[in-house]
């Protein structure tokens, strides 16, 4: 007995041509084009958000790492440097100098769980409104 087609390893039955749904060679459609594009950039996307989110819990992961006795003497010393540089006739005086650094610190400061109300009103001159 002889077999014919795909049974032998041959050609599969009919003609072989492009809308033979058998072949190896069929291009995607359209459709599909489009779908794996879109598959791929959702993909993307994604990564690119889970990264970018990591990368934002960055600082406050290394502050929980820290030990409470280093995290409380790093509290002290950005609050004292605060309290030197930006709350002083010196830091007020400098105009837009310091500035972004007060910023930057009293931003910081808002990460401690030490800084409690009485912290969060004296830096509020400089907190920038992000929601948190």
């Amino acid at each position: 007995m002889r077999l014919n087609g795909m049974m032998a390893g041959g050609p599969p039955p009919g003609d072989g041509g492009e809308d033979n749904i058998f072949s190896r060679d069929r291009p995607p459609s359209g459709g599909e084009k489009r779908l794996r594009q879109a598959l791929l950039l959702g993909g993307v996307l994604l990564v690119l958000g889970v990264v970018w989110l990591y990368v934002q819990g960055g600082e406050n992961r290394a502050l929980n790492a820290l030990a409470p006795v280093q995290r409380a003497a790093l509290f002290q010393e950005t609050r004292d440097d605060i309290r030197r540089i930006c709350l002083t006739d010196a830091g007020v005086k400098s105009g837009g100098r310091l500035e972004k650094r007060c910023r930057q610190q009293a931003d910081f400061l808002t990460r401690f769980s030490e800084c409690d109300e009485a912290c969060r009103r004296e830096i509020a001159p400089f907190v920038q409104d992000t929601g948190r």
